[in-house]
């Protein structure tokens, strides 16, 4: 099984989709970190704390010595700490990161990391038909609405693909 480590936003952007528990029911193992965890707040905390409750959601806690080499990491400036563990955890694991984080993707990129985003993980809902053409066009229309991040024509050729498969 495909191992993964998510970074905030991808929990965010799905908690507010209503699409956090598709995360947990494809091919891929997902972690974190305690530092990831830390930056959500009490709502989302609580939604995300249900998939750790159920062991499907692996949170890792860092040694006193991780914590070092990722304070000492040769990053950029851009990446906050949480990023960096992320990054940390991903070549500890020979993991996918999953994040819409700019800085966060070049430095991934840069370090031989496979990144991937919200946008795929739509295209993997899709794959094990966890949701239909309609929902995915509905839920990336609103994604749109409030992500001003997204690669806009990477979204708009989704929306168009899926509206002819619909």
């Amino acid at each position: 099984m495909k191992v993964a480590v998510t970074d905030a936003n991808i929990f965010i952007d799905l908690i507010k989709l209503q699409l956090l528990g598709y995360l947990f029911s494809v091919d891929v193992e997902i972690h974190t970190t305690r530092e990831v965890v830390d930056q959500l707040n009490a709502g989302q905390y609580e939604k995300v704390d249900s998939f750790i409750q159920a062991k499907v959601l692996k949170v890792y806690n860092f040694s006193s010595e991780e914590l070092t080499e990722i304070v000492e990491m040769n990053a950029p400036k851009s990446l906050e700490f949480p990023d960096k563990t992320v990054v940390y955890l991903a070549i500890k694991h020979s993991a996918v990161v999953l994040t819409g984080d700019g800085p966060l993707r070049k430095f991934c990129t840069s370090n031989q990391l496979t990144v991937r985003g919200i946008i795929w993980l739509f295209d993997i809902f899709l794959k094990a038909e966890l949701i239909n053409h309609t929902l995915a066009i509905e839920k990336m229309n609103y994604l749109l609405s409030f992500n001003d991040r997204l690669p806009k024509d990477e979204c708009m050729n989704r929306l168009k693909q899926w509206e002819i498969k619909k």
